[in-house]
């Protein structure tokens, strides 16, 4: 469990604790102990600042059997046999919550009945349906679900409007909130030592976090930076991220470049390591072809990283004047846009200090702050 803040919110939220009646809320944490890093993160972020800013709630999650969840104080953990997530979610954690007399339960992308009280759904994002062309037919399968069941929740919370449109335009949800995301407090760590990578500790680099498959559109992006002035063996792209879903592979030069050292893929690393790549990159780079939301370029933005992101709406809407933006599909756009990147970004020199208003901004006692405000709407 991440160390989270010990002083309460002086924001609306802080506000609201002390007027809101006590709330019992079973969760669904299927991926709790393990699973997909971001969804993970999201799950214990959410139940970590709900626990911190409404003490007097009652939390129960719903884990997978067989784990051994590092539980809050205070919170209890229920087992179950259902896999995959999309059973736990909408048939045991209704059934625990029945057994506890929940005021409301909160699951992860597939929405649960529930008529004993609230039912609440954090639905990440519904790409596949304006883009099946990046997933497999598998998941395009198991994703439908999530759309054809948000109907079932009283509320639907996502992280930005423009993804809050977009499960609009293709569900029957009633009521969809952007509730926003905050940032890891594991990253930020006030105090916490950096992990410097040995083998860049001297050099200049631009950076990118990303899956290799076809929506984090790395290979564009490798193309584009092969055909810079400034992305050299002696200032490689890094690439923190590995393979995942539908597969993007990497052509002759791109497998060249790698063997040079002029690519650099780093695989998982800790968030010691990724807080020093963003401390000392030249250039932030995410040019992915869609998101939900997106948190890398604004975790960048925090450690006052200059940022090249895609021109797309959400990014406008959660980075504003914090990034420069580029068509991500115009190669020749990116190619320029990197050299001009580097050459300014090389100029901030390394002492680059935090900055605090991009982590106001994006605060999990905010979201959390918010989803149970709206639970509190919600006619009984």
């Amino acid at each position: 469990m991440p160390d989270l803040p010990s002083r309460r919110s002086g924001t609306a939220s802080s506000a609201r604790e002390g007027q809101a009646r006590r709330l019992k809320v079973v969760f669904d944490a299927y991926w709790w102990v393990d699973g997909p890093p971001s969804l993970r993160h999201v799950l214990r972020e959410i139940v970590g600042a709900w626990h911190t800013h409404f003490p007097h709630d009652e939390l129960t999650l719903v884990v997978r059997r067989g784990a051994a969840p590092d539980l809050p104080e205070g919170v209890d953990a229920v087992t179950s046999r259902l896999w995959p997530q999309a059973l736990l979610a909408t048939r045991a954690v209704p059934r625990v919550a029945r057994s506890v007399g929940a005021d409301i339960v909160l699951t992860h992308n597939f929405a649960a009945r529930y008529d004993a009280g609230v039912s609440a759904i954090y639905l990440h994002d519904v790409l596949f349906e304006t883009h099946p062309e990046w997933f497999t037919a598998t998941e395009r399968r198991y994703f439908s679900l999530m759309t054809r069941w948000a109907g079932r929740a009283d509320l639907v919370f996502t992280s930005s409007e423009t993804e809050a449109e977009r499960i609009r335009q293709h569900t029957s949800a009633q009521r969809v909130l952007a509730v926003g995301l905050g940032m890891s407090h594991e990253l930020m760590a006030p105090g916490e030592p950096d992990d410097p990578d040995p083998a860049l500790y001297a050099m200049h680099f631009v950076l990118t976090v990303g899956r290799l498959n076809v929506r984090k559109n790395l290979g564009r992006v490798i193309r584009a930076a092969l055909a810079s002035s400034t992305v050299t063996v002696d200032r490689p792209l890094v690439i923190v991220g590995s393979a995942n879903g539908k597969e993007e592979g990497l052509d002759v030069a791109a497998r060249d470049a790698v063997a040079s050292g002029r690519i650099r893929f780093t695989g998982f690393v800790s968030e010691a390591r990724l807080r020093w790549y963003y401390r000392h990159t030249s250039l932030f780079v995410f040019l992915s072809l869609g998101e939900g939301f997106g948190m890398p370029p604004i975790e960048a933005a925090y450690f006052a990283a200059p940022v090249l992101a895609s021109d797309l709406p959400v990014f406008h809407e959660t980075l504003g004047d914090s990034a420069t933006f580029v068509d991500p599909t115009d190669e020749g756009a990116i190619t320029a846009a990197l050299d001009a990147g580097v050459v300014a970004g090389e100029l901030l020199g390394p002492d680059r200090r935090p900055r605090g208003s991009v982590a106001a901004r994006h605060d999990w006692s905010e979201t959390v702050g918010a989803m149970r405000a709206a639970v509190e709407t919600v006619p009984s």
